[in-house]
């Protein structure tokens, strides 16, 4: 599919090698590099915060948030987290009084 829609710039990458059954490091169009897995994690990766976490995890079959993050490269943010908790708790005490 790659290859149809164009995408054959040339770059450094590493690929499979169907004689030598090993990885080789070289110059590949970029089509012979791309797999599911791309597809994959580019789909989890560009929907991240547009498309809620759980949902995103279930599509991409992790069960932990954090191996999740890991996967597309996002860092939690305990800061913006706490932030959320305390302006929650804000909340909750201007309703009891």
């Amino acid at each position: 599919m790659c290859r149809l829609a164009g995408i054959d710039q040339v770059i450094r990458g590493n690929k499979m090698s169907s004689v030598t059954k090993s990885v080789e490091f070289g110059m590949y169009p970029k089509y012979e590099l791309i797999t599911s897995h791309t597809m994959r994690r580019s789909f989890a990766t560009n929907y991240f915060g547009k498309i809620e976490t759980p949902i995103l995890m279930e599509i991409t079959g992790h069960s932990r948030e954090s191996t999740f993050l890991s996967y597309i490269g996002e860092n939690p943010n305990k800061d913006a987290v706490a932030d959320v908790f305390m302006e929650r708790l804000r909340r909750l005490g201007n309703k009891g009084g």
